[in-house]
């Protein structure tokens, strides 16, 4: 089942957490005290080495902690109206332009030895009464290259290069080779058990 099953309007929950697990554990908690079932929740994002670890948890809204201080994007320059006609899915393409525009630029000087990074996930399962029964993290690890390649995936992929893709970026491989070695994907499955037994009799 899918939130959308439920027929409401799912609340929102501020991922204010210092973690990944504590995000994803404080949204599944939340969603299954809502709709009275299991819920799974995740929280991922990027981590640079050559940045300390950012953006981390901040990874989605990186971009709009600086406001003012990034340099404009052709992509991402839609005129107020225009934007509010395409909607939210325009809003997370432009965010997602910033953020990597922001990359970018902070990793300018750095030289391609200390250029890695690693997408992570933390999957969390939490019973109807909110209690987290289960969780699980995935990691895929890699480097930033100096320029968008790809069409394919969203958020930091184009410029995102797995170790296991051979020199391409997360955003050229196929969705079937990116559930093969993505963060998500290993999270998934090492979840898997956990998962069968909240579903299976003893």
């Amino acid at each position: 089942m899918s939130p959308d099953d439920l027929a409401r309007i799912v609340p929102e929950v501020e991922e204010d957490g210092a973690t990944f697990q504590a995000n994803a554990e404080k949204k599944a908690s939340v969603f299954a005290l809502f709709a009275g079932m299991h819920a799974l929740a995740d929280d991922s994002g990027l981590c640079v080495d050559a940045l300390g670890g950012a953006p981390g948890v901040r990874s989605a809204r990186w971009s709009d902690e600086e406001p003012g201080d990034e340099p404009a994007s052709p992509v991402c320059e839609l005129p107020g109206a225009a934007a509010a006609e395409l909607g939210p899915v325009a809003g997370r393409a432009a965010r997602d332009e910033r953020n990597n525009d922001k990359l970018l630029r902070l990793l300018g000087g750095i030289p391609d030895p200390r250029r890695g990074a690693e997408y992570l996930a933390v999957l969390a399962v939490a019973a109807p009464d909110g209690r987290i029964v289960a969780s699980a993290e995935g990691a895929c690890r890699g480097r930033i290259g100096r320029e968008r390649r790809g069409a394919n995936g969203f958020g930091y992929d184009p410029l995102f290069l797995p170790d296991a893709a051979g020199g391409r970026t997360m955003a050229e491989i196929t969705a079937d080779e990116k559930d093969a070695i993505s963060h998500r994907g290993e999270a998934f499955r090492r979840l898997r058990a956990a998962l069968a037994a909240l579903v299976l009799p003893p």
